[in-house]
């Protein structure tokens, strides 16, 4: 793009910064003008420049694609100064934003299991659910998280956080950004249909995804200046529903897939996971998921460098 070569030359022009001698050659592609202003960006103090949001859908094991994500973002120093999340998204972004590494969460990727989720879907338990009409709880996920971080609290995060679940009693949105995380991002991934409601604070919570399958306007609202929404859209042709719980979940999906169109629109830069053939609790491929998203960032890695560099370069030039 021109682009570049212009915005640069408005830098010397206003003798705010130099190319360095060593790039002073016929080498004056978009990609050394990025990588020239991208350096001087990140080196950055935090309160110097806009504050980043990074915003990740909803989606099942689709959205383990968030893990890849998070890893490109990392490898290239985009900084992340805020995450919010609904579903698979408060998972992957709580135990990032609680401060796990990426690698961790891969290596998770290959022992979880439904029982990491639920306790109900042993012989007895699954006999106690056809006889006694009872959903099946997802206890086991909250001491999944409690197990991996302790019992941390929101206020203990080293990045702020947020996640949302559905009171299935009002319909109401319940927004979590205080108290302990785990109960909290076990609600936000509360499937309707699958698992019975949480009972927390005189609340019944389900899966967030029914009322904020990509929290934008969330990670808005807790300061960002810049958002990045990771996406994993639903898979409508892959697979045909085969059970009264796919149906109920490809009706969400459905909903999701309208949700991830008006919340896209008010990000400022979309990566699109697009995660096929695979099912909601199809846990066997949630590493699967996770390269999508490593491929799909690093393919437009360098797009989203220019555009965060563009919205960032007024503070870029006062450095």
């Amino acid at each position: 793009m021109k682009i570049f070569r212009h915005l640069l030359w408005a830098a010397f022009l206003l003798g705010q910064c130099y190319l360095p001698s060593n790039a002073v050659s016929a080498q004056t592609d978009d990609a050394i003008l990025r990588n020239f202003l991208w350096d001087r960006f990140v080196s950055l103090p935090k309160e110097a420049r806009p504050k980043v949001g990074l915003a990740l859908s909803a989606g099942g094991v689709r959205g383990f694609a968030h893990v890849g994500v998070l890893e490109v973002l990392n490898n290239a120093a985009v900084p992340i100064d805020m995450v919010a999340g609904t579903s698979m998204g408060s998972v992957v972004g709580g135990l990032y934003a609680a401060g796990l590494p990426t690698q961790k969460l891969w290596e998770i990727s290959e022992h979880i299991t439904l029982k990491n989720i639920t306790p109900d879907l042993n012989v007895m338990g699954l006999f106690r659910f056809l006889f006694s009409k009872k959903l099946p709880t997802s206890a086991n996920l909250a001491d999944f998280f409690q197990e991996q971080l302790g019992d941390i609290q929101f206020e203990q995060m080293p990045i702020p956080f947020s996640c949302s679940a559905m009171d299935v009693k009002t319909g109401e949105r319940v927004l979590f950004n205080s108290g302990p995380l785990a109960i909290a991002v076990r609600a936000s991934m509360n499937l309707p249909g699958v698992f019975e409601p949480v009972q927390y604070r005189h609340r019944a919570l389900v899966d967030g995804a029914v009322v904020d399958y990509l929290p934008v306007d969330t990670v808005r609202k807790m300061g960002a200046d810049y958002i990045i929404a990771s996406v994993t859209p639903p898979d409508f042709y892959s697979k045909t529903p085969q059970t009264v719980a796919a149906y109920l979940l490809r009706v969400g999906d459905v909903r999701g897939a309208a949700m991830i169109e008006e919340a896209s629109q008010k990000a400022n830069f979309v990566i699109t996971n697009r995660v096929l053939d695979t099912g909601t609790l199809e846990l066997t491929r949630l590493h699967q998921a996770g390269e999508v998203g490593v491929k799909e960032t690093n393919s437009h890695l360098g797009e989203l460098q220019e555009d965060l560099l563009l919205f960032a370069l007024p503070y870029v030039l006062e450095k």
